[in-house]
């Protein structure tokens, strides 16, 4: 069975790319419009465009995520295959309304569904994905989690017709092999690798409210895209604005960097 590894940026899937080599290494990019939120790295910008195949204005992400994955390739001596989905504003544009965690399309479109078609249009068969969750995250494994809803085409009156298919397998290295955060966290110091110190979307909302506090300082026109999309929409968190969440005092003995909870497969550290 053909191997795929999901690869994020952060300091776990590297470390799993880098110690569990797979046919395929994927990373699935999240771009937003604004270009106030563009790599001032003129280079940045053109090895990202000529790896996406397609005009690259900025992500929701961090920066040096971008810079990772690229450096990744000479820590693996592999090819890392860089596939985009629509961008976070179309899809906004298209629901008319932001995810939240009773709504959440957005790790769907923009991390699993190009993986997943790349998978079924480009290899073709059913493959063995190996996802980045640590043996001290066991809660977050999910062996269910292998069918995607496919376009199949259009019925006779123009509606969108769908089909449920599997299209891979899932494997989880770490966790058999009982790798926890801090053989990770040695490794990562072993390497020139320069990570984020928060992984995934900047505004994810499943990240905890003081992480997006910080985030305002760390990533905050990124944060102010976010806290953009709120406006005549529902808001991303129950009970606060992110513009409000910019005003909160910083709990300096919070532990920031921790990431969001996620259990999609498709935007984990």
């Amino acid at each position: 069975m053909i191997t795929v590894n999901s690869i994020s940026g952060g300091k776990t899937s590297s470390y799993l790319a880098k110690h569990y080599p797979a046919d395929y290494n994927i990373f699935s990019l999240v771009r937003i419009e604004d270009v106030r939120c563009k790599p001032k790295d003129k280079k940045l910008v053109q090895l990202v465009s000529d790896k996406i195949g397609m005009e690259f204005i900025a992500t929701a992400e961090s920066d040096k995520t971008l810079k990772v994955v690229l450096d990744l390739e000479q820590v693996i001596g592999s090819n890392i295959t860089w596939l985009t989905g629509d961008t976070f504003d179309e899809l906004i544009r298209k629901r008319k309304f932001i995810p939240n965690k009773m709504v959440r399309f957005c790790t769907t479109e923009m991390k699993i569904k190009p993986i997943a078609e790349f998978c079924r249009n480009e290899i073709k068969e059913i493959v063995l994905t190996r996802l980045g969750i640590r043996h001290d995250e066991e809660n977050r494994v999910n062996y269910a989690n292998t069918d995607f809803k496919f376009h199949n085409g259009y019925s006779s009156n123009g509606r969108n017709k769908w089909i449920v298919e599997k299209y891979r397998e899932l494997e989880y290295p770490l966790v058999n092999d009982r790798i926890d955060h801090y053989q990770i966290y040695l490794w990562s110091l072993s390497t020139n690798l320069k990570f984020p110190t928060d992984s995934n979307c900047a505004g994810c909302f499943h990240k905890p409210i003081q992480q997006l506090r910080k985030n305002w300082d760390n990533e905050p026109l990124k944060m102010q895209w976010f806290a953009e999309q709120e406006a005549n929409r529902r808001r991303w968190k129950q009970g606060t604005s992110y513009f409000n969440i910019q005003k909160i005092g910083l709990q300096t003995d919070f532990i920031f960097g921790g990431g969001s909870s996620c259990n999609s497969g498709g935007c984990t550290d």
